[in-house]
């Protein structure tokens, strides 16, 4: 009793500073279990675990004197007062899920909340009611009942909770209920059942020792358990069925029948206690499971996983694995478990890296070291005879044989000092091969033949032997691949040949084929001459496999340095042959119980496999073994929840029962959906793929991650879906998700577009009329273009008519004229004189004509060189002087022949005029530049005119002439203007002004100007 009351107290002071303890996750195994705990820097909000439930989506909730937990086996998810205003205390008594979802939660203040559609509501209770929530059910009818630790029952009611009348006048300790919601209660010492809202007494029958009932839990079917009289016992109606032997004298806390048909009973002072169904007991507890004395809660999940809330301890979960891990008393004295090797009687022999050797039996160990005979104590081969002898070799101390108790050096295998790695018995018994680093050798009674010796060390170093069914040798050699041993000749096999690396550990004949465990190459096949690889890209968890067993129901089995795998031979075919791109196996890891990742491997002996079918795998933590026969793959699917979307970094809401299509703003940057799949027995092995539907052509592998990123998704529908399978690749394949739409950009709606369309239309009609008109005009153009070819054919045939043809007249009238004065040389010389002189004019004037054809002079600088040309040599003939003011360097600007011809013409009139009208003994020729534009000026200092209207136009031929007004027209025919000033007795003076339209290379900068 003393005992019990410390320990209480112990609870107690660990409680108070249950936020302060800080333990590691631990993973371990016990017998057969697989223990895995989690505390505060895990996630859990605090180390005292108070109630555990798990609701229909598949969470499981945890109450804590710190807080509600949320977990899916890889995350926490806290509520407490500072993260949820609605749920007002966080220290948590008791967890119920209803049948409709509701999950209720007890408080150690007495008040009751309630968890539905994602939201905490505080229910009502009647005033003075606050003692402490010890537990939350439900009957058959669905009405909730709550149990409080000073006894009394209350009820809930729409309008909230209210005292159970019934429950007035006894004490209840504790209720058990079963899955029909029948509710037995435990009730000063005896038992009762609520029945309709009444409380009726159960008759357990007469007491044979105690009739005080220490623990009641439901049983399958419409049966129970009762702790009484010292024994655990079944009772069906009012009969005693089953007894699972006796109980002892801790107090239980709380007890439920698990799937398997074991019995969890939480205690005070002893952990859990696991009475399985022959009556054998496993306790859990701080010497056999690192965990805390006090079990507070126990619950079982839906996949068969126990999850223990202890002490101040953290979460625990156990499972049951079929993998057992042995280590002897003294742990291998700290050493590795290199090699294994089964004995015929059952017996399991170890050979260690520094230990000597053990034998397990029928759960004995001995061990074998200096004392009974090895010198070497590194043990790198293990083999059994014919005769059950066991031999042993080590790293360079020969060869030993066990006769008796003791290990007998044998001195006549010579193999010096090197390691002697691989042993293997004929199946006659009559040969023993030594694989050793310096070569293989055969011994055959007294006879020893080195079969493949005097190489370098690294090609003669033999790790493995091995036959197929053809009688064919294979040998591992190490760094120097793999070899074939035919009538003594070695065939080697290396990376020249198709393998993947040259360092070879293991080999597996089967059938036809041989599979090969590298170093770092994964797994080869050898077939038909053919290598095929299966390494990690194709689904291998390792690139090192360490050994290979076929369990000889259709799996091979690898150990490797990240667990041990299990895939099916076919699929490691199929994959071989190159049929599928991966393979699905399953990876075993501390989630199922194994003390480590890696596992020993270069000696032949690294696994065997026992007479009863068991696989066993050494390792620098111990022999791990595993009866394939009964691994139970894990059927049931997870249930698959889109927990959140944050929009840049925004969580929003989605989802829910009659919820609106939620919309996304067009200018988003990155979508990150959370997503979660609720199968608790190896969540780290739980796989995802998800799409997004509008986006996505395919499934996307997203492995373990459980989240996914998108970014500027295009305006249109959506759907996200994702799917998971659970640690043994069971898929479900419905999954969940929800649908939304990115809302468009403004210029992305239909009206915009409608606007945009009718815009485009418009601009096209406006296009294709503009064309229209372009070409139009163009075509106008092209007609005013030849038009104007024709006009200037016509002037040319004009000129040549008017001018040279009239000049050719009178030519040819002289002549006739000199014909008849031909006897008269008097009469003929002033007629000769004409018709030169004439001839001269027809010269010039075709000089014209060419000159205003030729497009090579449509420019400033010609035509200014044409008309200075033409006025030094027109007045040169009458005897004026003539000035010249021209700039040094004229522009190349180009003129139409149109404008030419105009000037030139413009320019000759009015040079005559001056010669013939102004008495000028002077004239001055000049042209000005501008931007765009240039300037021709002819200046006379003769008589000049007065400028009145209706006055002579000296540049006419009389009064009313047509002299200025020919002038003005020939510019204006080319967009130029003439300006004309004279006054009498102060000469003339002509300027011709042309504006071009030019392009920005030819306009003259100021500078020139």
């Amino acid at each position: 009793m003393l005992r019990r009351v410390l320990d209480i107290v112990a609870f107690a002071l660990a409680a108070l500073a249950g936020p302060c303890v800080s333990l590691a996750v631990t993973n371990s195994s016990y017998d057969g279990y697989s223990i895995r705990v989690w505390q505060t820097e895990d996630g859990l909000p605090q180390n005292t675990v108070t109630a555990i439930a798990q609701t229909h989506e598949g969470y499981l909730w945890i109450g804590t004197l710190g807080g509600l937990a949320r977990f899916d086996g890889e995350r926490f998810q806290t509520f407490d007062s500072g993260s949820t205003p609605s749920l007002p205390d966080t220290r948590i008594s008791a967890l119920f899920e209803d049948r409709e979802g509701t999950l209720w939660i007890g408080h150690d203040t007495g008040l009751v909340t309630c968890y539905r559609g994602g939201r905490f509501e505080v229910l009502p209770g009647k005033p003075g009611v606050r003692s402490k929530v010890a537990a939350i059910s439900a009957d058959e009818n669905g009405t909730i009942w709550l149990l409080r630790t000073s006894g009394m029952m209350e009820r809930a009611l729409p309008e909230g909770l209210a005292v159970a009348p019934e429950s007035s006048g006894i004490k209840l300790v504790r209720f058990a209920r079963n899955a029909a919601g029948r509710i037995w209660f435990s009730v000063d010492g005896g038992a009762q059942e609520l029945n309709a809202g009444q409380f009726n007494p159960i008759d357990l029958g007469p007491a044979h020792f105690s009739g005080y009932v220490r623990g009641l839990c439901a049983a399958a079917g419409d049966a129970w358990w009762v702790v009484r009289d010292g024994r655990i016992r079944k009772r069906i109606g009012g009969v005693w069925t089953d007894d699972r032997g006796p109980w002892g004298a801790s107090e239980i806390n709380g007890s439920l029948e698990l799937r398997d048909g074991s019995l969890a009973f939480a205690t005070m002072d002893d952990g859990v206690h696991l009475v399985r169904p022959d009556g054998s007991v496993l306790v859990f507890n701080h010497q056999t499971a690192t965990m805390q004395n006090w079990a507070r809660v126990v619950f079982e999940d839906r996949e068969g996983t126990l999850w223990i809330g202890a002490g101040a301890g953290g979460l625990s979960a156990i499972r049951r694995t079929e993998f057992t891990v042995l280590n002897p008393p003294d742990n291998w004295q700290g050493c590795t478990a290199l090699v294994v090797a089964p004995g015929r009687n059952g017996a399991l022999w170890i050979g260690t890296e520094g230990a000597g050797v053990y034998r397990y039996f029928q759960n004995q160990w001995k061990h074998y070291g200096e004392k009974e005979g090895f010198n070497n104590l590194f043990i790198w081969s293990v083999a059994a005879d014919d005769k059950d002898q066991i031999w042993a070799g080590s790293w360079g101390g020969g060869l030993y044989r066990l006769e008796g108790d003791n290990f007998v050096h044998r001195p006549e295998f010579d193999v010096g000092a090197s390691p002697t790695f691989a042993l293997q018995f004929s199946e006659s018994g009559r040969e023993l091969w030594l694989g050793t680093g310096n070569g293989l050798l055969r011994s055959q009674a007294t006879q020893h033949t080195w079969l493949l010796h005097n190489e370098t060390p690294a090609e003669a170093t033999v790790l493995a032997i091995t036959r197929d069914d053809r009688g064919v040798t294979w040998l591992a050699l190490g760094d120097g691949g793999f070899g074939r041993l035919v009538d003594s000749q070695l065939q080697r096999f290396t990376q020249r040949d198709g393998l993947v690396g040259n360092g070879v550990q293991c080999l597996l004949p089967d059938g036809d084929a041989l599979w090969i465990g590298t170093q770092d190459g994964g797994l080869n096949r050898f077939k038909a001459g053919r290598f095929s690889v299966i390494g990690v890209s194709q689904g291998l968890p390792s690139k090192v496999v360490c050994h290979i067993a076929d369990d000889e129901h259709g799996y091979l089995w690898l150990s490797t340095h990240h667990g041990i795998f299990r895939v099916a031979k076919e699929e490691l075919n199929r994959c071989a042959d190159g049929l599928v791109p991966t393979v699905s196996g399953q990876v075993y890891d501390k989630n199922d119980g194994l003390p480590t990742l890696e596992y020993s491997g270069g000696f032949q002996a690294a696994g065997c496999t026992t007479s009863d079918g068991r696989l066993w795998f050494t390792s620098g933590k111990g022999l791990v073994g595993v009866d394939p026969s009964a691994i139970r793959p894990n059927t049931l699917v997870p249930p698959v929840v889109v927990e959140a979307l944050r929009v840049d970094g925004q969580t929003v809401a989605f989802g829910g029962s009659g919820a609106e299509r939620l919309q996304l703003r067009p200018e988003h940057q990155r979508l990150e959906f959370q997503f979660t799949a609720l199968s608790l027995a190896a969540p780290s092995k739980t796989l995802f793929k998800y799409r997004l539907v509008g986006l996505d052509q395919g499934w996307i592998e997203a492995g373990t991650k459980r989240t996914a990123f998108y970014s500027h998704l295009p305006a249109k529908n959506y759907r996200f879906q994702v799917i998971a399978c659970n640690n043994d690749g069971r898929w479900n394949t419905v999954g969940a998700g929800f649908d939304f739409t990115v809302l468009p950009f403004y210029w992305q709606t239909w009206w915009f577009r409608s606007v945009a369309v009718l815009l485009a239309v418009f601009a096209v009609g406006w296009g294709v009329r503009h064309e229209t008109r372009r070409r139009m005009q163009r075509r106008v153009e092209e007609l005013e273009y030849e038009r104007g070819i024709e006009r200037e054919r016509a002037r040319i045939a004009q000129d040549i008519h008017d001018d040279i043809g009239s000049s050719l007249t009178r030519i040819t009238m002289l002549s006739q004229s000199v014909r008849q004065d031909a006897e008269q040389p008097y009469h003929a010389t002033p007629v000769l004189e004409r018709i030169h002189n004439t001839a001269l004019e027809v010269t010039h004037t075709l000089d014209e004509i060419v000159w205003a054809l030729n497009p090579r002079h449509d420019t400033l600088d010609s035509l200014a060189s044409y008309l200075v040309r033409f006025a030094q040599e027109r007045l040169g003939e009458v005897a004026i002087s003539c000035r010249l003011d021209l700039p040094l360097n004229l522009p190349a600007w180009p003129l139409s022949t149109q404008m030419r011809h105009n000037l030139l013409l413009a320019f000759k009139e009015a040079l005559n005029n001056a010669i013939k009208h102004a008495a000028a003994t002077e004239i001055q020729v000049s042209l000005e530049l501008g931007r765009n534009e240039f300037v021709i000026v002819l200046q006379d200092n003769g008589r000049g005119f007065p400028p009145e209207p209706g006055s002579i136009d000296p540049l006419g031929s009389g009064r009313g002439g047509n002299g200025l007004s020919n002038l003005r027209r020939r510019l204006a025919r080319i967009g130029g203007h003439c300006d004309i000033a004279s006054a009498p007795g102060q000469g003339t003076r002509i300027a011709f002004t042309v504006r071009l339209a030019i392009g920005p290379a030819h306009v003259l900068p100021d500078s020139c100007i």
